[in-house]
């Protein structure tokens, strides 16, 4: 159950700037977790056709002032106020936790699709890939900060899901390379040797934290506990043979998914429920648009350019578009022609 409404701490400067910052961050993953909750409830309205989906109070505080409380701008309140904070104090590494919900913030919210193509990286950005690097790195060296309250430990785990759809495009690719040497081919836009290392990197930070994160959920009740993620396939390693199998390097449809319709998308659809929102009323932009066009194209007064073929199809097409005498008249037309 979560605090629904503006953030209070938040938009109050007279509070600490600690305690705005959690705030902040609360207030994040409240709208994240309101997004998913709504994408959900309106598949099933419009199944059944039952009028439009419910907006929470968060969420009416959201639309209310976009530019100050959107997700994004929030998670850069909070690491700025994090920073003042710090700033005052000698004991910076008492906000491992803190910080490690930031690093998850800022990945789980970057969406690729906005960034220039040159920077994507399998479908993450070089900073994405850092920032979940950074959250399970600090959940093997700190296995206890999984114990603090709040979603640390669920947002650990989707972080790992997200390192797991990077490995999968990777050792793909990685196959796709060996392949391309061995039939003599090159691509000069790859780069093996940093490809290999990356891939490398992050399967090691996998495995070590995949076992904390399985001896964590173990004992946790079996309503508490977030994704239960399936091992590598490792036999073999990087071969075409394990590729043309079929199989992928870790197979996601094994994994038991965790309850939280906020988690889910991470397995199901590789983002947060903030960037799928996004996604999908970019998906519908596009498509009202391309239907506003072709209508405009064909119909419009102001049309589309079309080549002088396609005008004379409309044109016989518009001019067919006559009664039975109008018909005749044409007809009589091409015969006498």
């Amino acid at each position: 159950m979560w605090i629904q409404g503006p953030p209070p701490i938040f938009i109050n400067n007279e509070a600490p700037a600690l305690s705005r910052s959690l705030d902040a961050l609360a207030c994040a993953v409240r709208t994240c977790c309101d997004q998913a909750n709504n994408q959900f409830e309106c598949m099933v309205k419009n199944s059944f056709q039952q009028g439009q989906c419910r907006i929470t109070p968060t969420g009416t505080a959201v639309m209310a002032n976009e530019k100050e409380l959107c997700s994004r701008n929030m998670v850069i309140s909070a690491y700025t106020l994090l920073q003042q904070h710090e700033a005052c104090t000698k004991y910076s590494n008492l906000h491992l936790g803190h910080h490690m919900i930031i690093s998850a913030m800022d990945a789980f919210l970057e969406n690729h699709e906005n960034q220039g193509s040159s920077s994507n990286m399998h479908g993450f950005t070089d900073s994405q890939v850092q920032s979940l690097l950074s959250v399970c790195n600090s959940a093997i060296d700190h296995p206890l900060l999984l114990y603090q309250p709040g979603p640390i430990y669920h947002m650990v785990s989707n972080a790992t899901i997200l390192l797991v759809h990077l490995l999968n495009a990777m050792h793909a690719n990685l196959v796709s390379m060996k392949s391309d040497r061995r039939s003599g081919g090159s691509n000069k836009q790859r780069n093996p040797e940093m490809e290999s290392m990356l891939f490398d990197e992050a399967l090691d930070a996998f495995i070590s934290v995949r076992k904390v994160l399985t001896t964590h959920r173990r004992k946790l009740p079996a309503k508490l506990r977030c994704h239960a993620i399936p091992r590598p396939n490792l036999v073999g390693g990087i071969s075409s043979n394990a590729q043309s199998s079929g199989q992928p390097f870790i197979d996601l449809g094994e994994t038991l998914m965790c309850g939280s319709r906020g988690c889910q998308g991470f397995v199901l659809m590789a983002c947060s429920p903030c960037v799928a929102a996004e996604r999908a009323q970019a998906a519908q932009r596009s498509q009202e648009e391309n239907i506003r066009a072709e209508e405009e194209g064909y119909f419009g007064e102001d049309r589309v350019d079309v080549n002088e073929f396609d005008k004379d199809l409309v044109e016989l097409g518009a001019e067919f578009d006559l009664d039975d005498d109008a018909l005749l008249n044409v007809l009589s037309r091409i015969i006498t022609s």
